[in-house]
């Protein structure tokens, strides 16, 4: 078979569509999984990626998400330990490439029941992603603890126990008819759903200062440390924790119904399936 770079279609084959800077600007990835955090060059998606993106398994376990994202920006390694500072910039980044300038999305007037699809600016995304201020230190009395995003992969194991936990409580737990068992089955979700949560939260503390100015970096006795202290301490955690996720939502875009002129504000979502047509 001939050489793919010797045949005539070699010059077609797919070259960089953007450049862009990271808003992580590289912190909190491992030594060999980006080539660099400026300058990062963006493919278009293949016709392979949009396949792949219509199983709904795939995007449900994340597994395509990080295959098309490695295919698309070969400078990242590993997609499932892009911190998520990144990862809907590169999401979106991804899509501007692919796409173009904007993103349609389907919404239904709360006042008039209206449908409508209003085209939201790709580069709103993207600008308002660059700009976020992710704070990476909170003091509680005199400790200090260093903070850390979550990775793909932790954001994407917590909200799969979201979604079972959920589905168990909307579509299991009702079939049930004895009163102790239902009990005990909530019980034993919100168990799961509680650990998960708090295991994601203590994850993201890489580091803590005590007050003689001693360190602790070592994941599991800061976890011990954190989930069996005085509750300010998680709480102090949590709370900057829910601050940076609040940080990194996309924005809402104000947009008006063409059947009744009612003005109202949609959110931005990166559903996968619908993110990338």
């Amino acid at each position: 078979m001939e050489n793919q770079t010797q045949s005539p279609l070699a010059k077609y084959l797919r070259q960089p569509k953007l450049y862009v800077s990271l808003p992580s600007q590289g912190n909190w990835y491992a030594k060999n999984n980006l080539d660099t955090p400026t300058d990062l060059e963006v493919y278009s998606m293949t016709a392979n990626d949009e396949l792949a993106l219509k199983t709904p398994d795939g995007l449900y376990s994340g597994k395509v998400v990080t295959k098309v994202i490695q295919n698309c920006i070969p400078g990242i390694k590993d997609a499932w330990m892009i911190p998520m500072v990144d990862f809907d910039y590169i999401l979106a980044t991804i899509r501007l490439s692919s796409y173009g300038d904007t993103i349609q999305i389907d919404s239904t007037c709360s006042e008039c029941k209206n449908q409508d699809s209003y085209s939201i600016d790709v580069q709103s995304i993207l600008s308002h992603l660059e700009n976020v201020q992710f704070q990476t230190e909170i003091r509680v009395d005199d400790f200090l603890f260093r903070i850390r995003p979550l990775y793909y992969k932790e954001s994407t194991e917590l909200s799969i126990i979201n979604s079972y936990v959920q589905r168990a409580l909307i579509q299991t737990i009702p079939k049930m008819t004895e009163d102790k068992e239902k009990q005990d089955t909530i019980d034993a979700l919100y168990e799961q759903i509680n650990e998960a949560t708090s295991t994601a939260i203590t994850s993201c503390v890489v580091e803590i200062v005590t007050p003689d100015g001693d360190t602790e970096t070592h994941p599991h006795v800061i976890k011990e440390f954190i989930l069996n202290s005085d509750p300010k301490y998680y709480n102090a955690v949590e709370g900057l924790y829910k601050k940076n996720s609040k940080e990194l939502r996309l924005p809402e875009s104000e947009v008006e119904c063409s059947g009744c002129n009612h003005k109202y504000k949609i959110a931005t979502q990166l559903d996968y399936s619908n993110f990338f047509g």
